[in-house]
């Protein structure tokens, strides 16, 4: 199991680009999905907002107009970045192999076999306890006080798979694929070097860290202490599914980031 997580996917880029519009399909109708499936997560938080007294916020945006609103954006958005991350980024050895696989109904195992795939959900999941055992240990030390309630864990159970998709798809398909690309791009290599991919990772691990900051103002005032929180956590799990996106492809990042997201907001209690 050990020497499985340091086995590549092996990547099939005649097959990726034979099967590039169904896996852009695929990938586009999962995302507008799943978008318009966290719209749910985000009334629950604005409601328990209005119940703490967050008199500037207002359930006011009637649910049909908050799901169109929300597939309008979803669908242009998904759009552009599946486009970066399967088209403009063809070159740079990144993408969504399995899927592909899927598609070409030759067997999935040819190309990732169960060790690797089940080593990369193990890795999240150490992970999220890692961060777990981190959080105990500060809310001892240096505890801050929430500003209101937490979703209850049922809805936490829908965001894992919801934010465990969107999120591969936005940050590691669309974000660091563009970024490992423009590297290739300017040093003029036919493909990317592992230093090139390491600078994709983790700039888009730090942009995901900065993206979380509204997630975490709805619970804990912004300070230095909750932004430098918020960003190292985000940088260990983004570098995590970077990694795992790079060497075993979309969807098994995809898995192993909802594997971490149940194991850290559903069984674990970070915040309570």
């Amino acid at each position: 199991m050990i020497k499985a997580f340091n086995i590549p996917i092996a990547q099939n880029n005649e097959e990726k680009k034979e099967y590039r519009w169904q896996v852009a399909v695929s990938l586009l109708i999962l995302f507008v999905s799943f978008s318009l499936a966290n719209v749910a997560f985000l009334r629950e938080v604005n409601r328990l907002k209005v119940e703490a007294g967050n008199i500037g916020n207002k359930l006011s945006i009637p649910l049909f107009d908050h799901l169109l609103s929300t597939g309008i954006y979803s669908l242009i958005l998904g759009a552009v970045i599946i486009f970066i991350g399967l088209w403009v980024s063809s070159r740079a050895n990144l993408g969504a192999p399995v899927l592909a696989r899927l598609f070409s109904k030759k067997p999935v195992n040819k190309l990732i076999n169960w060790k690797s795939f089940l080593s990369s959900i193990i890795l999240a999941v150490v992970v999220a306890v890692v961060i777990l055992g981190l959080f105990e240990l500060q809310k001892s030390l240096y505890p801050v006080a929430a500003l209101q309630e937490r979703p209850s864990k049922l809805y936490y159970i829908h965001v894992s798979f919801v934010a465990g998709t969107t999120e591969e798809i936005v940050f590691r398909i669309g974000l660091m694929s563009l970024l490992v690309t423009a590297f290739q791009f300017l040093r003029k290599l036919e493909k990317p070097t592992n230093t090139l991919v390491w600078m994709g990772i983790i700039l888009s691990s730090l942009v995901f860290g900065l993206v979380h900051f509204p997630i975490t103002s709805n619970f804990f005032e912004l300070t230095p202490f909750t932004i430098g929180v918020t960003m190292a956590g985000n940088l260990i799990t983004g570098t995590t599914f970077g990694w795992i996106f790079w060497k075993r492809g979309l969807l098994v990042a995809i898995a192993a980031h909802i594997a971490f997201d149940l194991t850290f907001h559903v069984i674990g209690s970070p915040f309570g």
